[in-house]
């Protein structure tokens, strides 16, 4: 009874590290708007741009600018490579992304595109011609 109780605790804390996710690109506008982050997201838009990629302590991350489909909003969209695929992205490609949102004044992050390896965080991704990449 006691480890359930545990594990239930420990479930109701992860639940709450990351908000409840926001479908669409009128929700990543809100979140952005409301200067929101830590939540999860799904957006979809095209490839403004490719960035080199940055390394970092948890691995080098492809970075891309990703233009809303609607608005003009943009998102710098962060994919860890140690964990993750690259995506085979080139400007003016569609796609869609999954993921955990940051606000910064130019648009905000997405970011753990990817699955997670401990399990502690929902899973994202991003969706090229088809082709989800984890």
């Amino acid at each position: 009874m006691r480890n359930a109780a545990r594990a239930m605790a420990l479930t109701l804390f992860l639940a709450g590290c990351v908000s409840s996710p926001v479908a669409g690109n009128h929700g990543v506008a809100a979140a952005f708007r409301d200067h929101r982050s830590g939540i999860q997201v799904t957006a979809a838009g095209t490839v403004a741009r490719v960035l080199a990629d940055q390394p970092g302590p948890s691995g080098a991350h492809q970075r891309i600018i990703m233009q809303l489909a609607q608005g003009d909003q943009t998102l710098l969209v962060e994919n860890n490579l140690a964990i993750g695929k690259r995506v085979p992205a080139s400007p003016g490609d569609a796609i869609t992304v999954h993921g955990e949102y940051v606000w910064n004044r130019e648009g905000g992050i997405v970011h753990f595109t990817h699955h997670d390896p401990a399990r502690t965080h929902e899973g994202g991704w991003i969706e090229r011609d088809g082709i989800r990449y984890e």
